[in-house]
């Protein structure tokens, strides 16, 4: 029999914590389950709602921790994590009733694959979600080589993908420096293992609005996943000069496209020149470039 932790950080998220748990509650399949809920110093009442909406969950388990951001959170749960593998939710994402099930037979069949996930689609009120909706009419596709799809953009959501637990823990769960955005830097550290697999369904449910979303601060937001690549390339030496060079020319054309949208003229030639530097694929010291081009994001972060 296969095994499954599911790991949700929580901070402030009273007002969707009901559905979120009954959407775990709701979940399919004869795998054995284990819950981890960390609580990252929330100021309202999520964890007084997780202890009242947890009492019935066997093998559920509440860390609570002052807040330190939610990879530090998410690390927290991948540490205690004891099951074959991890399936992370956002505490304001719901996820349909076969999701996990689903996935877990794709990686079940597929154990050259280090993950699986499955689309996203937004609704207005996660209320009023049928967790029953029938998963139909869906096929799978395979991402051998994911390390280039993981740089150009986040692939997915946290709420979206089972990992296997033991390569999670492996490359060290998510880098802490990256406070937010945490799936970014490690879905790059799971690419680089080995293959994805994709569900080409909408399994995960995310509101239209949540207040106090990180992705509300679109420069701090571009900034994370820019820095987070930089950091990763830093980190992993032994890549190939053609994916150092693929990330020098993500973050430079992300950096120029950031000076011209804020209309930073005194800029312009410097932003440029590396974006063309990355363009061209020069190979003139990768990460060096790369953190020069991050330098422009500093005067507009909050």
């Amino acid at each position: 029999m296969s095994s499954v932790s599911y790991v949700i950080p929580v901070f402030n998220k009273s007002r969707f914590l009901k559905p979120v748990i009954n959407s775990l509650k709701n979940q399919n399949g004869s795998f054995k389950k284990e819950y981890i809920f960390v609580d990252d110093g929330s100021t309202d009442q999520s964890y007084q709602i997780l202890k009242k909406e947890t009492k019935s969950l066997k093998n559920c388990v509440i860390l609570k921790q002052e807040n330190k951001g939610s990879a530090n959170a998410t690390n927290k749960g991948i540490k205690y994590a004891k099951m074959k593998y991890i399936k992370f939710l956002d505490a304001d994402d719901v996820i349909l009733g076969d999701s996990t099930k689903l996935l877990v037979d794709i990686l079940e069949k597929n154990s050259n694959c280090v993950l699986a996930y499955g689309l996203q689609r937004k609704v207005s009120n996660i209320f009023n979600v049928d967790l029953n909706e029938k998963i139909q009419n869906y096929d799978t596709e395979f991402i051998e080589n994911p390390i280039m799809l993981a740089m150009r953009n986040s692939m997915f959501n946290p709420s979206q993908f089972l990992v296997k637990t033991k390569i999670c823990k492996r490359v060290g769960g998510c880098d802490e420096r990256i406070k937010f955005s945490q799936e970014y830097s490690l879905t790059l550290k799971l690419a680089k293992v080995g293959p994805f697999v994709r569900l080409n369904y909408p399994i995960t449910i995310l509101p239209l609005s949540a207040p106090g979303q990180i992705s509300e601060k679109k420069n701090n937001q571009i900034f994370r996943v820019s820095k987070a690549l930089e950091l990763f390339v830093k980190e992993n030496n032994d890549l190939p000069t053609k994916i150092k060079l693929y990330a020098q020319r993500r973050l430079t054309a992300r950096a120029w496209r950031f000076a011209r949208n804020k209309k930073i003229k005194k800029l312009y030639m410097k932003y440029f020149l590396l974006y063309l530097i990355g363009l061209l694929r020069i190979n003139i010291q990768p990460l060096k470039v790369c953190r020069q081009a991050n330098e422009i994001y500093k005067p507009f972060l909050d």
